[in-house]
């Protein structure tokens, strides 16, 4: 009796340690749900006007780069920081991507609705030119986070990283393209689906991607720049 009470004590000891200890996995995990809630409700409010959009995800993503690196000086002074430093670039490449895509899924549904022998075929060439649009701008965007280059530079090299990693690129699309489908496949989803994006959804999968970002520009130099990586480059390994 003694040594099962004796026990319990040790056991009770190590759970209070674990609840009280503000350095304990069970708190640091908290803190870091935490940072993902903070980041979900920055982005939902700079992203509002849909066309401040592509700002407030190369602002998300900085601030995912610096907390994965630990030099985060407060999520949301390091959110802002980038979103208004970034803000001309990122609206330019999201407002143009708007467009191409507008452009392509109206061509993509009025060939769907037209009857002719080549139509699987073009509908699979509007699906790849989607495809390969939303995998160039996705990186981009990455990139105006992480390092200083002219619009050009950024969009070209972009581009290129997505093609040759395109293993990461794939599993980012399936994040985004899974969590939206699953979303609507009925109204109870989309009721919990709803609360999900909302308080932590673009955050989570942001924070996923961003750790994919870092892999796949860690491929191309050791240095914290892209600068002189001209498309089709590669650091040797």
């Amino acid at each position: 009796m003694r040594a099962s009470g004796a026990s319990a004590l040790r056991n009770g000891g190590k759970m209070r340690k674990l609840i009280l200890d503000i350095n304990s996995p069970l708190w640091r995990f908290m803190g870091f749900l935490g940072d993902l809630v903070c980041v979900n409700l920055l982005f939902l409010l700079t992203a509002v006007p849909v066309v401040t959009a592509g700002a407030s995800v190369t602002a998300m993503n900085a601030v995912f780069f610096k907390l994965r690196e630990k030099k985060d000086n407060g999520l949301v002074r390091d959110y802002f920081r980038a979103f208004a430093g970034n803000f001309w670039k990122s609206t330019v490449i999201w407002l143009l991507y708007l467009v191409f895509l507008a452009v392509c899924v109206l061509n993509f549904n009025a060939v769907f609705n037209t009857a002719f022998p080549q139509k699987k075929a073009v509908m699979v060439l509007l699906g790849a030119v989607i495809f390969l649009l939303s995998a160039a701008v996705l990186y981009s965007l990455a990139m105006l986070a992480r390092f200083d280059n002219d619009l050009k530079d950024t969009v070209s090299k972009a581009f290129v990283i997505s093609m040759l990693c395109f293993p990461y690129t794939i599993v980012m699309l399936l994040l985004m393209g899974a969590g939206f489908l699953i979303s609507i496949e009925s109204l109870l989803h989309l009721l919990y689906a709803f609360a999900f994006w909302f308080l932590i959804g673009f955050g989570l999968v942001g924070y996923l991607c961003s750790g994919l970002f870092l892999r796949a520009f860690r491929r191309f130099t050791r240095r914290e720049d892209l600068e002189d990586v001209m498309p089709g480059e590669q650091e040797e390994q």
